[in-house]
Order: C-alpha cells, then sequence, then structure tokens
C-alpha cells in the first residue's frame, strides 16, 4: 500500500451503522405527520404500507431508484393523494415528511474508533467519500476531515457504475490505482472500485464469510484497522 495516495470512502454501514438511523428517523417523521395530518390519512402507515407504496412508486419511476430522496419525497406524495388529499396537501405533507426525516437521518453513531481513524488518516492523505445513500456527511462532525462527498442522487446512477469512482479520482487529481477505496458492500464497493482500477479495502461489517470479499485487497473488521496497512 505504499503507492496509495488519496482514500475514498463508503458511509452507511462502513463508518456507522445505518438501520438504527433509519428507524429512528422513520418513527420522527410518522410523529410528526401524525400532528399535521388528518388521523384518517394516517390510521394505515406503517413501514410495511411505505415501503409498499415506495415500491410501486420505483417501479414505475425506475430511473429515480437511486435518487433516495425524490423516492422518499414522491412515495409520501403518493399516500396522501392515495388517502384523498389535493396535489397541494399531499406536497406540502410530504415536504414536511422529508424535512424532519432528513434532519433525523443524519443523526447517526460512528463506529468505535472511526473519527479517530479518519482523523489520522486525514492528516496524511486528501480522503473524499462516495455513498449510494442520501448521508449529508459535510454536515456531521466527522464530515470536516473529507474534502467531498458524492451521493448517488447527483448522478446518472448508483455504484457500482464507474461514474462516481471516476468522478472522485477526478477530484483527487490522482491515478486509479493510487487510491484506496474503502466499503462495506461487495458488490457496490469492491467490485465497483475494482472495475474503475481502484485499490481496495472491504469492511467487514456484517461479520459474513470472508470469502466474500476475497478479491479485495484488504480485509478489515472495521476501518481502524486500516491503520495497520497505511
Amino acid at each position: 500500500m505504499n503507492d496509495i495516495k488519496a482514500l475514498t470512502f463508503d458511509l452507511d454501514n462502513t463508518l456507522w451503522e445505518t438501520d438504527f438511523s433509519i428507524l429512528n428517523a422513520e418513527a420522527i417523521m410518522r410523529q410528526h405527520l401524525e400532528e399535521l395530518a388528518p388521523a384518517a390519512w394516517m390510521a394505515d402507515f406503517s413501514l410495511e404500507a411505505f415501503r409498499a407504496v415506495r415500491a410501486d412508486v420505483v417501479a414505475e419511476h425506475p430511473d429515480m431508484a437511486h435518487n433516495l430522496s425524490m423516492v422518499r419525497r414522491s412515495t409520501l406524495t403518493r399516500w396522501f393523494r392515495d388517502q384523498g388529499a389535493s396535489s397541494m396537501e399531499a406536497e406540502e405533507l410530504a415536504g414536511e415528511g422529508f424535512r424532519v426525516f432528513y434532519h433525523a437521518r443524519q443523526q447517526v453513531e460512528p463506529y468505535p474508533m472511526a473519527v479517530e481513524t479518519i482523523e489520522a488518516l486525514a492528516g496524511r492523505f486528501p480522503i473524499g467519500a462516495i455513498t449510494n445513500g442520501n448521508a449529508d456527511l459535510l454536515a456531521m462532525p466527522i464530515g470536516r476531515h473529507f474534502q467531498f462527498s458524492y451521493k448517488a442522487e447527483d448522478f446518472p446512477a448508483p455504484k457500482p457504475h464507474p461514474v462516481m469512482f471516476e468522478a472522485a479520482l477526478e477530484a483527487l487529481g490522482i491515478a486509479a490505482h493510487q487510491c484506496l477505496h474503502v466499503g462495506d458492500d461487495v458488490e457496490h464497493d469492491i467490485d465497483g472500485a475494482l472495475a474503475a482500477g481502484m485499490r481496495t479495502a472491504w469492511v467487514n461489517t456484517r461479520g459474513l464469510p470472508t470469502e466474500s470479499g476475497r478479491h479485495a485487497d484488504l480485509i478489515l473488521s472495521d476501518v481502524s484497522e486500516l491503520l495497520k496497512h497505511l
């Protein structure tokens, strides 16, 4: 790893556990909407019901599937219109629901030693983020260590498509083999980065069989192990 000149990181389930923050944000969104909308419109609202409507929205508009913010707003709008809301009422409620969800979704708890590791690495390398999620990294305290954070919703396609990897390499001004991409998802992060010519570190936060990521340059149980290799 002596030729590495920069690093890029995935975010969700690489630097923090995502499920808790998402479920918490879902609960906060529902509570807020129950305070705003007529009771009848929220009577059958549940995580399962929301996901069913979201599946319909994505099936009808597959081109927006990687834009999680747009999908959520569109799903909420569809929900309220199906309950009898006018277009204006549905749009306003969807906007409010997304606003509180998005704020709560950013309340993440980094894995142990993740912040310290990123801080240490940022003192030696330029680092950026490449995520298929919609985390607002640069609004978080840990974000001050990153030069950029690219979200799939701002690009034509999500990982493993090369477009975000290529944009990151261009922003860093280095050759692909000089960049180490760090992520938890074998398909999106490891396969995608390898196809772009980058070096890879698989962070096995889910405790999967190590065989799953055997083609990564490094296999780690958490990001702090990077300090042993760089």
